[in-house]
C-alpha cells in the first residue's frame, strides 16, 4: 500500500505585501543617490511622501504618488504633487515581470506646473525605469527555493514526537494581484512531503 502512495506535495499561497511596506521600499529607493554620470530623482527634488493606491481604471494597475519638494531653479523650494499610472506584464512561463505602460499626471494647482513636471517626469522614467523595468525572476525565485529547502532540512521537528521530511522542487509565480490596500503574488510549489510520528501525544 505504501508503495501506491504518492509522497508529491502541492500548494498553491497567496502572499500579501501591504502597499505601506512597498511604500517605504520605494521612498528609500527614490533618495539614493545615482552614479556620477546619470542624475536621478533625488537630484531635482526632495521626496517628501510616497504612496500607493489600485488605480480604478482598467488600463492600469496601481498609482504611485510622489509629494516633492523641488531643488531645481523654476520650482525652487515649492511643493509638488504627482500621480504615476503603472500597468504591468508578468510571463509565468519565464517568469519575466515588467512595466508594460504608464501615465506621468501632476497634481498641481497651476497648468503650467503641471505640463513641465509631466514632461520632465516622463522623460525620467522612459530613462530611468522603463529600459530596466525587465526583470526575470527565475533566478531569485531559485535562491528563495534553496533557502526554504535549508529551512525545512534544519527544522524538520516542528513538535514533539513529529518528524517532517519536506524537499520543495519548484517555486514559482502563478499571478499577481492588485487589491486595495496589499499586493497579492501567488505562489504554486510543488515537492515532497511525508511525516513520521515517533511519540504519541499524551
Amino acid at each position: 500500500m505504501m508503495e501506491d502512495y504518492h509522497k508529491g506535495l502541492i500548494l498553491n499561497i497567496p502572499v500579501k505585501i501591504p502597499y505601506a511596506v512597498l511604500e517605504k521600499a520605494i521612498e528609500e529607493k527614490l533618495q539614493q543617490e545615482d552614479d556620477e554620470d546619470e542624475k536621478g530623482i533625488s537630484d531635482y527634488a526632495e521626496v517628501r511622501f510616497v504612496w500607493l493606491e489600485k488605480n480604478p481604471e482598467v488600463d492600469y494597475d496601481i498609482t504611485l504618488g510622489l509629494r516633492l519638494q523641488a531643488k531645481t531653479f523654476l520650482f525652487k523650494n515649492k511643493e509638488i504633487e504627482l500621480k504615476i499610472h503603472l500597468k504591468f506584464a508578468f510571463d509565468s512561463v519565464t517568469n519575466q515581470f515588467s512595466l508594460a505602460d504608464y501615465e506621468a499626471v501632476g497634481e498641481n494647482e497651476s497648468k503650467f506646473m503641471n505640463k513641465i513636471v509631466q514632461v520632465i517626469l516622463n522623460k525620467f522614467i522612459q530613462k530611468k525605469i522603463l529600459q530596466k523595468s525587465k526583470q526575470n525572476l527565475s533566478e531569485k525565485l531559485k535562491q528563495e527555493l534553496n533557502k526554504i529547502n535549508i529551512k525545512l532540512k534544519e527544522n524538520n521537528q516542528p513538535a514533539e514526537g513529529l518528524l517532517v521530511d519536506a524537499h520543495l522542487d519548484q517555486l514559482n509565480i502563478s499571478h499577481f494581484e492588485f487589491a486595495p490596500q496589499d499586493l497579492y503574488v501567488f505562489l504554486n510549489i510543488q515537492g515532497e512531503a511525508e511525516m513520521e510520528v515517533n511519540k504519541l501525544p499524551e
